[in-house]
C-alpha cells in the first residue's frame, strides 16, 4: 500500500515528491511511513522497483503475442510510448533513479533485451543464422529505443505516432539488413513461422 501510494504521489507531484506528499497520499503520517523504510533512499528504491515492474508488465504481452515482426515491434513500441506519454513523471523518476545507481531502469532494459534476444535467437536459428548475435542485437535495439524516447520527452518535436513509426522501421532495418546479408527474404508483415514453437 505504501509503495503504491509512492507511485501515485510521484505520478501526481513529480520525481522529487517528498516523504510528506507520499505519506499524505497513503493517508498515514511521515512517522508511520518510516516504520517500514530505513530512510528516504530505501523508500525511493522500493518505489522505483515497483515502477519498473509496471513498465515490464506493460511491455511483455505485445512482445510475446505478435504474429508478425510489425505486430511485435509496433505493439511493444506502442505500449511503451503510451505508458511514457501517460506517466511522464514516473518515466523521469525511473531515469533519474537510473543515473543515481538504482537498478530498476537497468532491470527493465535487461528484461526486455533478454526477451527480445530469445525471440531473435529462435528466429535466427530457424534461418541458419548465428544465434550468438541475438544478444548484442537486442541490446543495441533496446538502447536505441531508450535514448530516442528520452530525446522525445525533452521536446516532443514529433508526434508519438511519428516516433513509433520511426523506431519501428529503424528496428526492422537492423533485422532486415541481417536477413538480406544472408540472402533471406522476409517482409515486416509476413507471418513469423516459428511463433508456435517458441511461445
Amino acid at each position: 500500500m505504501l509503495v503504491e501510494a509512492g507511485v501515485t504521489a510521484i505520478d501526481t507531484y513529480g520525481p522529487e515528491s517528498s516523504a510528506e506528499e507520499i505519506a499524505a497520499t497513503a493517508r498515514v503520517s511521515r512517522t508511520v511511513l518510516y516504520r517500514y523504510f530505513r530512510d528516504k533512499e530505501d523508500l525511493r528504491n522500493a518505489i522505483s522497483r515497483r515502477v519498473g515492474d509496471i513498465v515490464i508488465a506493460e511491455l511483455l504481452p505485445p512482445l510475446r503475442s505478435g504474429q508478425t515482426a510489425n505486430q511485435i515491434i509496433g505493439g511493444t513500441l506502442d505500449a511503451l510510448t503510451l505508458w511514457v506519454d501517460a506517466h511522464p513523471r514516473l518515466y523521469h523518476f525511473l531515469r533519474q533513479r537510473g543515473t543515481s545507481g538504482d537498478s530498476a531502469l537497468g532491470e527493465v532494459e535487461a528484461t526486455i533485451a533478454d526477451q527480445l534476444a530469445d525471440l531473435l535467437s529462435g528466429f535466427m536459428a530457424l534461418f541458419g543464422l548465428r544465434t550468438e548475435l541475438a544478444e548484442p542485437a537486442s541490446q543495441s535495439m533496446v538502447g536505441m529505443v531508450e535514448h530516442t524516447i528520452a530525446w522525445w520527452m525533452k521536446g516532443r518535436k514529433v508526434s508519438r505516432d511519428e516516433l513509433v513509426q520511426h523506431l519501428r522501421f529503424a528496428i526492422w532495418d537492423v533485422i532486415d539488413g541481417e536477413l538480406r546479408r544472408s540472402h533471406i527474404q522476409l517482409g515486416i508483415d509476413d507471418p513469423l513461422p516459428f511463433i508456435d514453437e517458441t511461445r
